[in-house]
């Protein structure tokens, strides 16, 4: 096979100066650029690219460049958190988002993590209060009790697939936030869809060839997807119809969007508003299930972490169910979360973000117009330069004293600037009251000791069930401490 040369030329201003310096890049197929290798090992080729340098020039292939009609086409990966913030705050107005692929268009349509521009900061404005401040606390004994339940059910002793528990816990509080009502059968169908779509989205990213496939092309994987994406509209579209038949005076999203208006004070249609729906069904539950459950497969693995776990929910929580007002003081309970996304971001790798003109980074790497820029959480945060053995699970690296002695931008599970993540506020919460919830009553044991890998797909899902035992709640010689 032909491969691409391992260096390409950037330019670095050095007092008001043009310096062309060569800077590394891996080595790629010529004709199929970097597509082969990040199809094979999205995750390691990520981390490979650490090697070289801090902006990392990868050329797309020839045939790339024959469909897009350029060149030389190549994305650019930024590994360093003062670039970083540069495209996502600093010179935030020169980077648009690069087109998705068809089914990530088709399923997140007009929402507001695809819109740009006016429309996406209008809608920004529409939904902030609703996911910040009094409006989420107000959710805080729903989700506690929520968990409760579901904790309370589980037999000891008996094996449970951790991921497809935390999937239904969120599911059913996302819905109750969105819709008011519990969710029913149509929990099954919502996850199948949802499952469907990643695996198929993953395919569009990893593969020229498959972006460019209409999805009226109907192979297996499009045929599937696009009934299961039926059904879930028409049972959405039948709820907002539901709702405005008969008006309920109820403070979830459905009613919000049916009492907002357009630009030109006109009700918001009933497309746009399914759209907005979606939006946030999938990334409100599948991002903290995701998670969650790496929180529970790692705690399982870290006796001295569950213990301090323990002794902190038994000082702050104690035999009651966990409120909005204890989350402050779970201090620790947020460090352990904040290391598992660091380790596992659910969204692993942030859109594609497309140059208007040319620009210069701080590091001084110069970016053409037209450049594509991809920025990638699970890379910046396995970057030993910010978080030395970068592989271990270590809750005190998010200590405050820890936490100051890192760049900003480092760290960004939630991605940053005006795109920041709308449900941010609501994750957290959420994280930590089901956290201490399950962790107050049941103690969580993998089943099996293999080594589990993360499969990245449109979130960052273990590659296998996780399957745990449920014995039972703390006790000392449960928790024997590591030496």
């Amino acid at each position: 096979m032909q491969y691409a040369p391992r260096v390409n030329e950037t330019c670095r201003m050095t007092n008001n100066a043009h310096q062309f310096v060569p800077i590394s890049g891996p080595p790629v197929s010529r004709w199929f650029g970097f597509f082969s290798e990040f199809r094979r090992d999205s995750l390691g080729f990520l981390l490979r690219c650490h090697a070289y340098g801090d902006v990392v020039k990868i050329p797309m292939g020839r045939i790339a460049g024959l469909l897009l009609r350029d060149p030389d086409p190549a994305m650019y990966l930024l590994n360093h958190p003062a670039d970083v913030r540069h495209v996502l705050v600093a010179n935030q107005d020169n980077y648009t988002k690069a087109p998705v692929p068809p089914v990530e268009s088709r399923i997140f349509g007009q929402g507001v993590l695809h819109a740009e521009g006016a429309a996406h900061h209008r809608q920004r404005r529409l939904f902030l209060p609703f996911f910040h401040g009094d409006h989420v606390h107000s959710y805080a004994g729903l989700i506690a009790q929520k968990t409760a339940v579901l904790a309370d059910g589980w037999q000891k002793g008996i094996p449970i697939d951790i991921g497809q528990e935390m999937t239904q816990l969120t599911l059913s509080i996302i819905w109750r936030l969105l819709f008011g009502q519990d969710i029913g059968p149509e929990a099954v169908e919502v996850t199948r869809t949802i499952t469907t779509g990643q695996h198929l989205i993953k395919k569009q990213y990893d593969s020229l060839f498959a972006r460019i496939l209409p999805l009226w092309i109907p192979t297996a994987d499009h045929r599937e997807f696009s009934q299961g994406h039926r059904r879930m509209k028409s049972m959405i579209l039948q709820l907002i119809q539901d709702r405005r038949a008969q008006p309920q005076h109820t403070h979830d999203v459905l009613s919000l969007l049916l009492a907002a208006t357009d630009v030109d004070g006109h009700p918001l249609g009933d497309d746009y508003i399914r759209d907005e729906l979606t939006t946030f069904l999938l990334a409100g539950h599948e991002t903290t299930a995701s998670a969650l459950t790496w929180t529970w497969l790692l705690l399982s693995q870290s006796p001295t972490v569950r213990a301090r776990l323990a002794d902190e929910l038994a000082t702050v929580v104690g035999d009651r169910l966990p409120t909005a007002e204890n989350i402050p003081h779970l201090r620790y309970t947020k460090m352990i979360w904040d290391e598992t996304l660091r380790l596992y971001p659910p969204a692993w790798l942030l859109h594609t973000r497309v140059s208007r003109l040319e620009d210069r980074l701080p590091s001084g790497a110069h970016l053409p117009s037209g450049a594509m820029v991809f920025l990638s959480p699970w890379s910046l945060q396995r970057d030993p330069r910010w978080f030395p053995d970068p592989d271990r699970f270590d809750p005190d690296r998010f200590s405050e004293d820890a936490a100051m002695n890192r760049p900003a931008f480092c760290y960004i599970p939630f991605g940053g600037g005006a795109r920041r993540c709308l449900g941010e506020s609501f994750a957290e919460m959420e994280g930590l009251l089901i956290m201490a919830t399950v962790a107050s009553r049941v103690r969580l044991s993998a089943v099996d000791t293999k080594p589990v890998l993360p499969e990245p797909l449109m979130t960052l899902r273990p590659s296998i069930p996780v399957q745990m035992r449920v014995e039972p709640m703390y006790s000392p010689e449960l928790y024997p401490t590591e030496t």
